[in-house]
């Protein structure tokens, strides 16, 4: 039986200058682009060196919920990342991303789906790699859902 991770993997994230709006914090679509290389960090951590890789998946889904505004500091951000869901075709990462400080600034949740790198249908999650992402399985992200 596989063991749940007892934490999710951190990845330290570098904010630019440029990242920041006119009302001087992040702006929102910049945490798109931090949870995107915070998701890809992992994956390649977690899969180097495995000879099957993950193989293709594109992303279907994502949603991000703002929990409060991330300020600039030359001081790295942490996003946290785990699976939240492990389906057929499709897996879930879940996400969090706090300040340099450890205050959550925005939560979020990425479908990807296995396909074929040639003809883009989705099948099915490869045996090895269904059981790799199961030993990352962690809770479900915990936003607040509106009623």
């Amino acid at each position: 039986m596989n063991e749940r991770p007892s934490a999710p993997a951190e990845v330290a994230l570098h904010l630019r200058w440029g990242d920041m709006d006119i009302n001087k914090h992040v702006n929102n679509v910049q945490f798109a682009r931090l949870f995107e290389e915070a998701r890809v960090r992992t994956m390649s951590e977690w899969f180097a060196g495995r000879p099957w890789g993950t193989g293709a998946f594109h992303i279907a889904r994502q949603e991000i919920e703002f929990v409060a505004p991330l300020f600039y500091s030359t001081e790295p951000a942490l996003a946290r990342v785990w699976i939240s869901r492990v389906g057929t075709s499709s897996f879930d990462f879940g996400a969090q991303l706090c300040d340099h400080a450890g205050n959550l600034k925005a939560l979020c949740e990425t479908t990807g789906v296995t396909v074929d790198s040639e003809t883009g249908a989705s099948h099915p999650i490869p045996d090895e790699v269904r059981d790799f992402l199961t030993t990352r399985l962690a809770d479900p992200v915990p936003f607040r859902r509106r009623a």
